[in-house]
């Protein structure tokens, strides 16, 4: 069971009530994709020319960072402190991610 989580009020909110709930998760964990700046912008921007989505665009893209540094990474680093934490390099290829994701899964 994987749950996404973008700001500090949601974590609060839902952590406890879906954690508690899910009697199958051994062990919670936020699973960090990390990678620069400029990568994330080179992928949206090229994921635009075929997405479709309106906010597939540089301005979007620059709240979008905002948003991380303001609303997420509180959270993550929230996570870091109890060792709750996995951080994955997102700058190699898919492959590279993919195995280090699922090795990280399957230890759970």
């Amino acid at each position: 069971t994987v749950f996404f989580f973008n700001d500090t009020a949601t974590t609060e909110i839902y952590t406890e009530q879906i954690v508690g709930s899910v009697r199958c998760v051994q062990e919670t964990v936020l699973l960090q994709l990390e990678c620069s700046e400029e990568t994330m912008e080179k992928r949206i921007l090229k994921r635009a020319e075929t997405s479709g989505r309106s906010d597939d665009n540089i301005e979007a893209i620059k709240k979008r960072f905002v948003t991380y540094i303001t609303e997420t990474k509180p959270v993550i680093e929230s996570f870091q402190q109890i060792d709750k934490c996995r951080i994955v390099n997102a700058e190699r290829d898919i492959e590279e991610v993919y195995k280090e994701v699922e090795s990280i899964f399957c230890q759970l």
